[in-house]
């Protein structure tokens, strides 16, 4: 099996064969060119000599048959009614009157035969001197392509080694991070083949990962059903068999509506991680907004927000209950932590919401990385548990939600006079389409 060639490799073939071809293909159109000039002057020459041959040397009914010229460069001879054939060459005795080639024994003789008031007259033009000197200048062109071609080689290594230095550096440093085990990327010199093999084990860690989480969130939803199922089952039981005051009874609904917050909530993450979506339900925005803010109204009050829903009658709107419900929770506990003691006003239509407070703003440094998971301000709380609890992720999964459904979010602040931040919720045509 051959081995696979380096990127310094197939650059310096590329670049290579490109020169070769351009270079092989300029020196044959020279080549061709200059012998068919060749040939071109020595009929031009071989045509001369005819005519002052014919002018200067023949005499009409006076030259005598046979050879007129002999020499190294020229040769010519007349024949009348077949006499003084047998002085010409065999090979050139029968030819009809034109312009003839021929190549005997290493030679290149030009031949015109032309018909005069005094006989037939035959001229040859030895012109394997100029052929030669055509030879030599094709030798000369392939000298000139093979030292054109080694240099190539040599340069276009170094540009090879500048231009793809770096992705060879990238490829080692990507091989060595690979999942499992590190790739030996010492003794190999496909780096192509470094990075296919990278790359299919991140995305095979990936779906693995994939497939964890997905398992867990199934896990997660079956093993949490079982007590939240007791924990209402008991509420519902306390609050109709026993004598309990009417706020414990409002706190006991409360606890029993959260536990289906909680079920609800588990569902639609699993259903969002695999791709579907709930289908859209006509809610009364004023209604539904005022209860999801109602849910958080003790920790609203106790940290010092006023919340005022400002929404009017009868303004509907068709979207996924579940999702709109976490999105509005996730804007009201985020003023709660970050804007209280302040006034949060809720207003909006069938267009979209929007959640304005008149808290100390937001800086500008964050406002960009507002909606990152990594981006805004996360405390940690470890606990005398050991288990790690990341606060602060609401505005992200609010935004990935409403990226999900196809709604625009997004914030500013601040509002007026250097306070105050307005989340904007815009409804849009629908979910994305999963990725």
């Amino acid at each position: 099996m051959a081995r696979p060639r380096s990127l310094v490799e197939r650059v310096v073939w590329a670049v290579t064969a490109t020169v070769a071809l351009l270079v092989g293909l300029q020196s044959v159109l020279a080549y061709v060119a200059m012998h068919s000039q060749e040939d071109e002057l020595s009929e031009t020459m071989l045509q001369r000599e005819v005519q002052q041959i014919v002018a200067h040397t023949l005499q009409p009914g006076l030259t005598p048959t046979g050879t007129l010229i002999d020499s190294s460069r020229v040769s010519a001879w007349l024949t009348r009614d077949g006499a003084g054939a047998e002085a010409i060459p065999p090979a050139m005795r029968a030819l009809a009157p034109g312009l003839y080639h021929f190549d005997p024994e290493g030679k290149s003789l030009h031949v015109a035969v032309t018909d005069t008031d005094d006989g037939r007259l035959t001229v040859v033009l030895d012109a394997t001197t100029s052929e030669s000197r055509v030879r030599r200048y094709g030798y000369t062109l392939l000298a000139l392509w093979f030292a054109c071609v080694g240099a190539t080689v040599v340069i276009a290594r170094g540009v090879a080694a500048i231009a793809v230095g770096p992705i060879v550096a990238a490829t080692r440093t990507i091989a060595r991070s690979a999942p499992d085990q590190s790739l030996a990327v010492d003794g190999r010199s496909d780096e192509a083949g470094v990075l296919i093999e990278t790359f299919n084990r991140f995305r095979d860690r990936v779906d693995e990962m994939v497939e964890r989480e997905r398992e867990f969130a199934a896990n997660l939803d079956h093993e949490i059903r079982t007590p939240l199922t007791t924990i209402r089952t008991d509420a519902e039981l306390v609050a109709l068999e026993g004598d309990v005051a009417p706020a414990q009874r409002r706190r006991l609904a409360r606890i029993v509506d959260s536990v289906d917050e909680i079920i609800a909530t588990t569902e639609s993450t699993l259903s969002y991680s695999a791709g579907r979506f709930a289908g859209a339900e006509t809610i009364d925005l004023r209604d539904f907004t005022g209860a999801a803010c109602a849910a958080l109204a003790d920790r609203a009050q106790a940290a010092g927000l006023r919340v005022l829903v400002e929404i009017g009658a009868g303004e509907t709107v068709a979207v996924d209950r579940q999702a709109l419900l976490t999105i509005v929770r996730n804007l009201v506990r985020n003023a709660i932590e970050h804007a209280a003691p302040a006034t949060l006003r809720v207003r909006g239509d069938r267009h979209g919401l929007v959640f304005e407070d008149d808290g100390p703003g937001i800086a500008s440094e964050r406002l960009a990385r507002l909606f990152e998971r990594a981006g805004g301000e996360r405390r940690v709380d470890s606990g005398t548990s050991g288990v790690v609890r990341v606060r602060g992720l609401g505005l992200a999964i609010a935004r990935r939600l409403a990226d999900l459904q196809g709604w625009g979010l997004t914030v500013r602040s601040p509002v007026a006079e250097g306070r105050g931040t307005a989340f904007t919720l815009e409804f849009g045509a629908g979910p994305a389409p999963p990725v």
